[in-house]
C-alpha cells in the first residue's frame, strides 16, 4: 500500500525533496545531500533515499539547479562514429553512471572529421559541465583541448589518447592488442602476416606498434609491402582489401585495426573468392556485437566498451564536482584486452574461446 500511494502522488503532482524527506523520516537536507552524493552522507543512507526518489518518480528541477549550483547537469559526449556499436557501448556506459547522479547526457556524431570534432565540442562547451571525448584530432593538434582546459573545462578522453594533453584518460592497451591478434596468427603457423593500419589515431598507432614488436619477437621480418593504410570503417576497410588484391600476393594472414575494418576486408576477400578462415586467417579489434553472427565469426581483441564508458563517466564527474585529488589530472584507465577466438582466423574449433596472453610468460590460456 505504500508503494501504491507514493507512485500515486507522483503522478497527482511533481515529487519535491521534502516529499521524499516525509516519506523516510529524515530532513530535506538529508535528501539534497544523498541525492547529490554529498561525503557527508553515509552509502546505506543514500541507498535508501535514491530507491525512494525513484520509486516516486523524482525528477530535479534542473533549471532551479543550475541557478543554484552554476551547473547544467549536462554531460557532452564526442565521438567519431555511431553507425557501430562500439561508441553506443561507451555511451551507455556513460549514461549508467551519469544519469543516477543527476546527469544528462548530449551526444554528437564527428564521423572521424577532425573540423566537425572541433565545431561539435565548442557547440558543447556552454551547454554543458564537461565533455567526454574520443578524440579524430591527429598527433600534437591538441591546442583546441589545452586551451579550454587551461580555461575551466572539465574534460575525459575515452578510447584515444592525444600526446601533450594532461587530462583523465580511459583506454584499453591497444600496443597488446596489437600483441594479442599478431602473435595468435603467429602461433597458427603464420609468418607473412599483413596489417590494415588505421588512421593517426593514437589507437591505429598503438596496434601498428604491437603488430611490430610482435614480428620481431619472433624474429619475423618486418615489410612495409605488407602494410596498407586505410581508416576505421568497413567501407575503406573493403576498398584497402580491394586494392591489394588486385596488385595480387595478399598475405595469408590479416590483422585489421578495428573490426569494421575487418568486416570490410572479408567482404572484399569473399567477392574476390578468397576465402576467409581458410585461404586468409583475419582478425580485427573491438569486438563489435555482432561480429560472432557474420557468415564466417569474426576473431577479435575485445575489452569491456561499457565499462570504458563507465569509468569516463566516473572521472569527469568527479572533475566537476571538485575532487582534482580523485580525479587528478594525468590519469590514465587501462583495460586490459582479450582475444576471442572465432572462425576467422582458421583456428581448430577446439580452439574456439576467449584467449588471454600471458606477455612474460609468452604462452597462451584459454577460457571456453
Amino acid at each position: 500500500m505504500r508503494s501504491e500511494s507514493l507512485a500515486l502522488h507522483s503522478k497527482i503532482m511533481p515529487v519535491t525533496l521534502a516529499d521524499i524527506a516525509r516519506a523516510l523520516g529524515v530532513s530535506k537536507m538529508t535528501v539534497s545531500r544523498a541525492i547529490n552524493n554529498h561525503p557527508l552522507i553515509n552509502p546505506q543512507t543514500r541507498q535508501r533515499v535514491l530507491e525512494v526518489a525513484r520509486r516516486m518518480n523524482y525528477q530535479p528541477n534542473q533549471h532551479a539547479r543550475a541557478l543554484a549550483t552554476n551547473r547544467s547537469s549536462l554531460i557532452g559526449l564526442v565521438v567519431p562514429d555511431l553507425m557501430h556499436s562500439y561508441f553506443a557501448e561507451i555511451y551507455r556506459g556513460v549514461e549508467a553512471v551519469a544519469r543516477p547522479l543527476g546527469y544528462r547526457n548530449l551526444i554528437c556524431n564527428t564521423d572521424e572529421e577532425a573540423a566537425k570534432e572541433l565545431d561539435e565540442a565548442e557547440a558543447l562547451l556552454p551547454r554543458t559541465d564537461g565533455l567526454i571525448v574520443a578524440s579524430s584530432l591527429p598527433p600534437g593538434k591538441v591546442g583546441f583541448y589545452r586551451r579550454i582546459i587551461k580555461g575551466g573545462a572539465k574534460v575525459v578522453l575515452v578510447d584515444r589518447r592525444l600526446e601533450g594533453l594532461r587530462c583523465p584518460v580511459v583506454t584499453t592497451d591497444d600496443v597488446e592488442v596489437g600483441l594479442l591478434a599478431t602473435e595468435h596468427l603467429i602461433a597458427l603457423g603464420h609468418r607473412r602476416i599483413g596489417h590494415l593500419r588505421g588512421t593517426a589515431a593514437s589507437t591505429a598507432a598503438g596496434r601498428f606498434e604491437g603488430y611490430r614488436r610482435a614480428l620481431a619477437r619472433h624474429k619475423l621480418r618486418f615489410d612495409k609491402r605488407l602494410v596498407r593504410d586505410c581508416g576505421f570503417t568497413e567501407r575503406e576497410g573493403y576498398e584497402a582489401m580491394r586494392g591489394w588484391l588486385g596488385e595480387g600476393r595478399v598475405p595469408g594472414a590479416v590483422f585489421a585495426v578495428n573490426d569494421p575494418t575487418a568486416i570490410g576486408a572479408m567482404q572484399a576477400l569473399e567477392e574476390g573468392g578468397v576465402r576467409v578462415g581458410r585461404d586468409v586467417a583475419l582478425v580485427g579489434g573491438g569486438n563489435i556485437h555482432y561480429g560472432d553472427m557474420l557468415r564466417v565469426p569474426l576473431t577479435t581483441v575485445s575489452w569491456s566498451r561499457s565499462e570504458m564508458g563507465r569509468q569516463a563517466a566516473r572521472l569527469l564527474i568527479e572533475l566537476i564536482e571538485g575532487k582534482e585529488a580523485t580525479a587528478r589530472k594525468g590519469r590514465h584507465i587501462v583495460l586490459r584486452p582479450e582475444l576471442v577466438v572465432r572462425s576467422s582466423c582458421g583456428a581448430q574449433r577446439a580452439a574456439v574461446g576467449v584467449v588471454r596472453w600471458a606477455a612474460r610468460a609468452g604462452s597462451y590460456s584459454v577460457k571456453r
